[in-house]
């Protein structure tokens, strides 16, 4: 089975299967991740569902598009990093992919 792990605003180190095509917001729900509020439900209007990918992932997905990013100009402290769960789509290869829940969402 294919995972990732985040990291929830306590330090917990949560595992959470996925399919290739799921988002990291479908993952997390599935896995009861801390810390994402995902107000909107996935429809990328709230940023409360805000992200940090590991520099070690970094250029490993497609990059935000321009709502996306919109929104990030949002999220409580957003890092060159920083990602919303509800717009990532995983793959294959982002199996052992590590993140962490941004300790602060709105």
């Amino acid at each position: 089975m294919l995972h990732v792990t985040f990291i929830d605003p306590s330090e917990n180190e949560i595992e959470a299967n996925f399919e290739p095509g799921d988002s990291l917001l479908q993952a997390a729900v599935h896995a009861g991740v801390d810390g994402i509020l995902a107000e909107c439900g996935g429809g990328c209007s709230c940023a409360t569902c805000h992200v940090i990918l590991s520099s070690a992932w970094a250029g490993t997905l497609e990059p935000p598009g321009p709502q996306e990013a919109d929104m990030l100009t949002f999220a409580v402290d957003p890092t060159p990093q920083s990602r919303l769960a509800c717009q990532v789509q995983l793959k294959t290869e982002h199996n052992g992919l590590t993140l962490n829940v941004a300790k602060r969402q709105y």
